[in-house]
């Protein structure tokens, strides 16, 4: 698919996110499908890094809307303040200056910056389909990943390079999402947002997004994709890249 040129956006400094409620009704009935719960931790610091634009602020109203509009019980909320605890950020091996940082189901999913713009529908789809269990994954891939939870194979973590207003990313995003989740974190889905992490964007000479990274344990990774990659050749990847022995091979 095609693939969005970076383009470093211009805005005000202090940002909130507003919801009418039509569109509150829509993301209700798009959570009313939770089945199982979701927990999130949000990690945050009081001067959001001290970023031009303070990014925690929506960010965390974002998940606080979500929690609101879910069945009850279903999004559970934990919110970090690591500027004020630093054991929170030791365990977590969360860095102050990545703030907004959030972890879904214990970090096999995990955004590094805030979810917004285009982002939001792939952050509220991941949500509803890792509650009810249905990734909407090839068969073939699923009972790949599946095949890995319990192998020696090296965790595999799948880097997605994103903008709030690139309208492809949260197809690679969601894709990356759900293997996360089909493989019970042997594959780990990072997102970065790329203007709130120049540094990640830098490294890996992002022009264009999404860019995806593959990387396994104790390296730095490549880029393997510019644009949304197929699912069966984002599979192959995550297979050369963790060392895992198919059981057709």
């Amino acid at each position: 698919m095609s693939a969005t040129p970076l383009t470093p956006p211009t805005g005000p400094e202090e940002v909130h996110i507003e919801v009418d409620e039509e569109t509150k009704g829509i993301i209700r009935e798009m959570l009313s499908q939770m089945i199982n719960p979701v927990t999130f931790d949000l990690f945050i610091t009081g001067n959001c890094a001290g970023r031009d634009t303070n990014w925690c602020t929506p960010t965390e109203e974002l998940i606080d809307l979500l929690a609101s509009l879910a069945p009850e019980g279903k999004i559970i909320v934990n919110k970090h303040r690591i500027d004020q605890n630093k054991d929170d950020g030791a365990k977590f091996n969360i860095e102050e200056n990545r703030v907004p940082v959030v972890y879904i189901n214990g970090g096999i999913i995990r955004y590094l910056g805030a979810p917004l713009g285009e982002e939001v529908r792939a952050f509220i789809e991941t949500i509803t389909r890792i509650s009810t269990g249905k990734t909407g994954l090839r068969t073939r891939t699923k009972s790949t990943l599946a095949s890995m939870v319990n192998s020696d194979a090296k965790t595999v973590e799948v880097v997605t390079v994103v903008t709030p207003s690139c309208p492809y990313c949260p197809y690679a995003v969601l894709l990356a999402n759900m293997f996360a989740y089909e493989s019970k974190g042997k594959v780990r889905s990072v997102v970065v947002e790329a203007y709130e992490e120049p540094d990640i964007a830098d490294m890996y000479g992002v022009t264009a997004v999404p860019t995806v990274v593959i990387r396994n344990e104790g390296s730095t990774g490549d880029v393997e994709f510019v644009g949304v990659p197929p699912e069966a050749d984002l599979l192959k990847k995550v297979i050369s890249y963790s060392g895992f022995n198919t059981p057709d091979q």
